[in-house]
């Protein structure tokens, strides 16, 4: 990627450029305007256009340019987001126009979409106000290996989310699903295994990894195979894996490829980390590694004690009283990790409700321990202190 301080984007780019794309959706090129570049950011603040046609090869060629407004449920207004400053390689710009607004946007994105709004605000207008019928989109949730469907093939499937799999397989995601442009796998330490078969995605554009491992240095996805890739995004992935990627894909980002890499893991920390629900905390921007550290130590002290009181078995009354002061004592523990500033958001606070959850879902326990009263027990307790 361009250094931080870096105060040119990669691919030309300025105020007043009106920039086209071919849509999917749409089944035509689409447009927009760049209304600022911000250097610091490396943002580009873009507004989308009211027009769809053959593809453009000036400005003349889209006639009166006018901003897409939005009268879609909860989006009004033009249609305007500020996003990375990396022309997408499958972008064309056109070359300047005059400033359609100089109003800076307030909405922040990753990706650009050229289209994609023109494309639902057309639906909307058409009447069609139920969700698209042919968006092209498999999101599979699974905890095993068979999480994709053997000897299946969707080659019409454009997009595929696979969400908590332990196990992902390379070789099956090309298989069964040939013609993809968008993979995202979003995973919990889960395995990729054969990534290197991946690189028979030749339409893939979008690359998307959160927490996923099990991948080397050669399963690095290839440039010369991968033509149309312009946006890469990996977040908790091996650290020689990730090295092999920055090494073959920083020299694509001047062609138009957004890369970036963030919280590369060695295999020790992944040793470390099997049981440790806050281990997305570590490295996560906002959270110190100081805040992290007693976050950890906030969560091991108070919910020893807790799988203490499950495996002791008392009454019925006595474990709910309990198990209510030990969920204050949490809340407590963690207002004090949080502090006067609050570091700690609504998402760590959701988190941490999610995996205190699933550890009385999962922890041993005394027989007739009515798991389902426990938690209602320590939340209520929780809710009493009022952090939360």
């Amino acid at each position: 990627m361009p250094s931080r301080g870096s105060h040119h984007p990669p691919r030309p780019l300025a105020p007043g450029d009106v920039v086209a794309a071919f849509c999917d959706e749409l089944g035509e090129w689409s447009a927009a305007q760049i209304i600022s570049l911000e250097p610091h950011d490396r943002q580009a603040d873009v507004l989308d256009l009211d027009w769809s046609g053959a593809e453009p090869h000036d400005v003349a060629d889209l006639g009166e340019l006018k901003p897409l407004k939005l009268t879609l449920p909860g989006q009004r207004g033009v249609a305007q987001c500020h996003r990375e400053w990396v022309l997408p390689r499958g972008h064309k710009n056109l070359g300047p126009a005059p400033l359609l607004t100089t109003r800076a946007s307030l909405a922040w994105t990753l990706g650009w979409h050229t289209g994609f709004h023109l494309h639902l605000q057309r639906r909307w207008d058409a009447g069609l106000h139920g969700e698209p019928e042919n968006e092209r989109v498999h999101a599979l949730d699974g905890d095993a290996v068979d999480v994709l469907p053997a000897g299946a093939s969707f080659p019409d499937i454009r997009s595929l989310f696979v969400r908590g799999a332990n196990t992902i397989d390379g070789a099956r995601v090309v298989s069964a699903y040939p013609n993809l442009t968008h993979l995202n796998l979003w995973g919990k330490l889960s395995r990729l295994i054969n990534a290197s078969a991946l690189n028979g995605l030749h339409r893939l554009r979008r690359f998307e990894v959160h927490d996923v491992f099990g991948m080397i240095p050669e399963d690095c996805l290839d440039p010369e195979q991968l033509t149309q890739l312009e946006y890469v995004d990996l977040d908790g992935v091996p650290a020689d894996y990730a090295m092999a990627m920055r090494r073959a894909w920083t020299p694509e980002v001047g062609k138009g490829v957004f890369l970036r890499v963030s919280r590369a893991r060695e295999p020790e920390w992944v040793k470390e980390n099997l049981d440790n629900p806050l281990r997305e905390w570590d490295g996560r921007e906002g959270i110190s590694a100081r805040t992290y550290r007693r976050a950890l130590t906030a969560w091991k002290q108070s919910t020893r004690p807790i799988l203490e009181a499950l495996l002791t078995p008392t009454a019925g009354v006595v474990q709910r009283a309990l198990l209510i002061a030990l969920g204050r004592d949490f809340a407590r523990a963690f207002a004090e990790v949080s502090g006067p500033s609050y570091i700690l958001e609504t998402d760590e606070l959701g988190e941490l409700l999610d995996a205190l959850q699933n550890l009385i879902t999962t922890a041993p326990a005394a027989p007739g321990v009515d798991r389902e009263e426990a938690i209602r027990a320590l939340f209520e307790g929780i809710d009493q202190h009022g952090y939360w």
